[in-house]
Parts: C-alpha cells; structure tokens; sequence
C-alpha cells in the first residue's frame, strides 16, 4: 500500500473548512478500509495567510485527528505557493500527492 497525501490550499475558508475536512476523510478512510492506501495517508490544508479563524479550524483538526496535518504561511502569497508549500512538506512523508 503506498502513502497518499491530499494537500489543500486554504484562504478565508471558515465556513466551508469543516464539510470540506469530513467529505475529504471519509474518502481517505474508504480508500484504507479498501486497503488501497496505507493509514499513513493524510490531508494537509495549507492555511495561505486567513484573515478569518480557518488557521484555528486547521489546527483544531490536527489536534482532534492526526489525519490532518496544517501548514501555515506568514501571509497571504497566493493559491500557487499555497500549493508548493504543501507539496513541499509532502515531498518525503508520501508516495502520491493529489491537490484540490
């Protein structure tokens, strides 16, 4: 089973981060309980410099479940470098990156 990684930019996304985190471990755990990816797999949401509490909702998250893994920028650099701090951090930890 190879380690997969679903790294998600994030901006302002307090009022959708929560649907969007369940709807996404659900298919993560669907896609282990078919014992087609290893449990080791993760959802990284990369928190591109919020003015709202999605930083807080991430690390909430993290803490409640180790599924989720947050990166925070120090300010608002755009959805591209969001995306290339995520796969960044995936590089050595996965198998596959998928981002959304």
């Amino acid at each position: 089973m190879f380690v997969l990684y679903l790294v998600v930019p994030c901006y302002n996304e307090e009022e959708c981060l929560p649907d969007s985190a369940k709807a996404l471990k659900g298919k993560l755990q669907s896609l282990i309980a078919a014992k087609k990816i290893s449990p080791e797999s993760r959802i990284v949401f990369v928190n591109d410099g919020s003015k709202d509490k999605t930083w807080s909702l991430i690390s909430a998250l993290h803490e409640q479940d180790k599924m989720f893994v947050g990166v925070k920028l120090s300010r608002n650099k755009g959805h591209q470098y969001a995306v290339m701090a995520g796969l960044r951090y995936a590089a050595d930890k996965c198998d596959a990156v998928i981002t959304i």
